[in-house]
């Protein structure tokens, strides 16, 4: 099964779409912020990466911008409760996928599955 790795600076966010995606199945790692996520990713491969934007250290955006710097970017999900226009960034950074918060379950494994499905073509 695919590894997702829920990056977020709010621990009951990170802790809700853990519960999900595991229930759905899914390997699921976590990380704080952007800074634990890159060295997350570095340590091992990452199917799907579901972030936060608006996270101390490294912002959503640089992690966006990181990640797809690097060999084989993970697809990315982008979440945020702060508005649409910081989703349309994180898109034309390269965010596969974007959502707002609070974190719709179904609205999720749709995305997570929809990302998955796109990536392996």
């Amino acid at each position: 099964m695919a590894r997702i790795l829920i990056v977020d600076d709010e621990e009951s966010d990170r802790r809700l779409a853990e519960a999900i995606l595991e229930r759905a199945g899914y390997e699921v790692l976590l990380a704080e912020d952007g800074e634990e996520a890159l060295s997350v990713c570095r340590e091992g491969s990452v199917d799907v990466v579901i972030t936060d934007l608006q996270m101390p250290k490294v912002h959503g955006f640089e992690l966006i911008t990181a990640l797809r710097e690097t060999d084989h970017p993970p697809p990315i999900i982008a979440i945020s409760g702060t508005g649409h226009h910081q989703l349309e960034i994180a898109d034309a950074l390269g965010a596969k996928f974007t959502m707002s918060k609070p974190i719709n379950p179904d609205g999720l494994l749709a995305a997570v599955e929809q990302v998955l499905r796109f990536s392996s073509k």
